[in-house]
């Protein structure tokens, strides 16, 4: 199998959250390195530091550094691209992009970001709270052409991969912190507004200015910098200033930490707990960490955070598994967050964040101080549980299998190639090929929209035997490189790709003229592409001939009629909607289809001119529809351009619908499609096996 080169954009060698998510994908794919060809393009995050340290790990990835500094305009050619960062700053690089984020910490991502969504192939957060707030963030809006209301939404899947527990070999050095007191809360986040670091502050000092005991701060601004370090010991002056006389204490931890020293705080005998009153979380990573390090964890329950805060534990009644919050859980409230929050395209105004309760807050790390004995037991569950199911090796698994499409790693017997396929929308293309996809004679299949296509996958699987569908985002190039590349492929013919237009009509009456279309690129590609392949299906006769009449060099010699497919569980419906009907009416079903193809306005024309009785039909569930057809006189259906052999024509015929057609429904007049009902049943039920039969013969 050939290199697949794939580039990895993000922070990789910076001391941040997307530093280490970086290297957590880099880790991932270094799984396959003898199959990847990575390439990395190292990002600023921010005023975050770099890493200085130099290990085995850091030196891989400066490899890969250098190798992606080397390459030219020409080479920067990649079959992957990974994003890691936030969705404003991806731009599409490769034919196959996946984004890799921590979300937003609100319920609302901004437009800017749902916009980028779209030119993305899959999105990968570490929470569940971040994938839900991608797929419930709307947007409504006008099309600027046809004025009607549009839905923005998420325009790619969301796949939620946690950070894996990371382990740290040997005995944790301790810090030398001089902390006075034996029991210390702990705080490590950014001074900002999101973090509510100054209630943290605030809220413990009231609740126990009068008891010895101690809160560790480990934070900072922007960056871990001299003037850094003084702007944090006067925000905490300022606050500490109203506490004087108070027994309790906080100490201040500033600059560069490593990986083992940041741990070590975690394990650290004085240290008995974290907190936390942050208004949102993407995930959490110091939370995390206390949390697998068998520390109590008194946070918000809302946001990122939760998901890891979580354990099935054993009901002592029932007996039972029930998923229980071990944590000590603060209660909140929901609310806008706040005007000086707002930032551009990031966090949006209308959006909403928790405010945790100060009264519940307080209550929480007054219990976990004096009930720390059931809080630790708590955090030891906690603990074993996230070791056992976020291993670093589960993650890695899990992580890889999510960025990588399977058909990139493992070799599949057979591959289609489509547009789309039904999880991307369900039309009449898109459910026929989803029947071969189900009756393929191998269950190790893969499928590819051809957006996706590159030469280096037909080169990975050139034994595979190759489905090729409706292929318009494919072009000419390819076409010619497939047609040339010695692989078995089969290319079922749903419409006219040799028209620019996908329909001769359409072309005739936009361009005002015919075409020679075996003189045009796209025609030139398209016959090189069918005479090289195994075998042709079309569905239509009218359609196939009208194929060869307009390239008169077609010679390919295993050219069918194929018709539109349906597998068996349309057949069981169509028998079950036959058996309840209860009679007929006197209503015309017309599709309300506003596809110039579908021909709307002249059918709705027609069905007033000849005084029918018709009802407009369009957005209902597939289902609905069909018991609306097996009620209705027949079906009115005058398309505007050919329509090779339309689903609904063939559904309203098997549920005993009076047609009223015109010539452009292609397959009208055939053989198969004027018997009675249980020989179209029957002709309909064979032509999958009769694809399979002829495909690869």
């Amino acid at each position: 199998m050939s290199n697949v080169r794939i580039l990895v954009e993000g922070p990789a060698l910076t001391r941040s959250g997307y530093g280490e998510h970086t290297r957590l994908v880099l880790a991932a794919l270094r799984q396959k390195e003898e199959i990847f060809n990575i390439f990395v393009n190292p990002l600023n995050w921010g005023a975050t530091g770099w890493l200085l340290e130099s290990d085995e790990e850091l030196t891989w990835i400066h490899e890969k550094v250098n190798r992606f500094q080397q390459l030219n305009d020409e080479t920067r050619k990649f079959d992957i691209h990974i994003h890691v960062g936030i969705a404003s700053e991806f731009t599409r690089k490769a034919p196959y992009c996946v984004h890799v984020t921590a979300g937003i910490e609100s319920t609302r991502v901004s437009a800017a970001w749902i916009k980028k969504t779209h030119e993305m192939d899959k999105i990968i957060t570490p929470s569940n709270f971040g994938k839900w707030v991608f797929e419930n963030t709307f947007y409504e809006g006008v099309h600027s052409e046809t004025n009607e209301p549009v839905r923005l939404a998420c325009g790619a899947p969301v796949e939620t991969v946690s950070y894996p527990v990371k382990e740290f070999p040997g005995d944790t050095q301790q810090l030398d912190l001089d902390l006075e007191h034996d029991f210390n809360f702990l705080v490590v986040a950014q001074w900002g507004i999101r973090k509510n670091l100054d209630n943290t502050i605030r809220w413990f000092m009231d609740e126990f200015k009068n008891e010895e005991v101690g809160l560790v701060l480990k934070t900072s601004i922007a960056k871990n910098s001299t003037p850094d370090r003084e702007n944090c010991k006067e925000k905490l002056k300022f606050i500490l200033n109203q506490y004087k006389g108070s027994k309790a204490s906080v100490y201040l931890l500033h600059g560069e930490m490593s990986d083992n020293e940041i741990n070590s705080l975690y394990n650290h005998p004085k240290i008995k707990s974290i907190i936390s009153t942050t208004h949102g979380e993407g995930f959490g990573l110091p939370l995390f960490e206390a949390a697998y390090n068998e520390m109590p964890v008194v946070a918000p329950g809302w946001s990122g955070h939760v998901d890891f805060l979580y354990a099935p534990v054993r009901d002592k009644k029932t007996k039972k598994l029930k998923n229980k919050p071990l944590f000590a859980k603060v209660d909140y409230t929901l609310k806008h967050i706040q005007q000086e929050a707002v930032w551009k395209d990031i966090l949006v105004q209308d959006s909403m964040w928790c405010y945790p309760s100060e009264r519940d807050f307080k209550s929480k790390i007054r219990k976990v101080y004096t009930q720390h004995p059931m809080y630790k037991s708590w955090a030891k569950k906690l603990s074993a549980h996230l070791r056992l199911e976020l291993s670093r090796s589960n993650i890695l698994k899990k992580m890889l299998s999510a960025l990588i499409p399977e058909k990139w790693i493992v070799k599949p017997d057979y591959l289609f190639v489509n547009d789309m396929f039904v999880e991307d929308y369900v039309g009449g293309a898109e459910l026929s090929l989803e029947t071969l996809i189900q009756t393929c004679p191998s269950k190790k299949i893969a499928k590819i929209r051809s957006a996706e296509l590159t030469t280096q996958l037909v080169e990975n699987n050139s034994d595979a035997k190759w489905i090729f569908g409706n292929i318009a985002n494919l072009s000419s190039e390819m076409l010619h490189e497939i047609s040339k590349s010695g692989i078995g492929y089969s290319f079922v013919e749903f419409d006219y790709k040799f028209c620019k237009h996908r329909n001769p009509v359409l072309y005739e009456m936009v361009e005002g003229t015919t075409c020679d279309y075996k003189n045009t690129e796209r025609g030139t590609a398209l016959l090189s592409f069918v005479n090289n392949a195994d075998s042709v299906f079309f569905m239509s006769e009218r359609q196939m001939e009208l194929h060869k009449k307009s390239l008169p060099s077609m010679n390919n010699e295993n050219m069918f009629v194929l018709s539109s497919l349906f597998n068996k569980d349309f057949f069981t419906f169509i028998e079950h909607v036959r058996s309840i009907s209860t009679g007929k009416n006197d209503k015309w079903v017309v599709l309300g289809s506003r596809s110039w193809v579908k021909g709307f306005n002249e059918t709705e024309s027609y069905c007033k001119e000849n005084d029918y009785d018709y009802e407009v039909l369009w957005n209902l569930p597939y289902q609905q529809f069909l018991e609306k057809l097996s009620e209705s006189k027949g079906l009115c259906f005058k398309p505007t351009g050919l329509d090779t052999c339309p689903r609904m024509v063939i559904e309203a015929k098997l549920l005993d619908c009076v047609l009223d057609l015109n010539d452009r429904v292609q397959h009208s007049d055939e053989e198969w499609f004027n018997k009675p009902y249980s020989d179209v049943v029957e002709y309909l039920k064979s032509r999958p096996s009769f694809f399979w039969d002829k495909s690869f013969a």
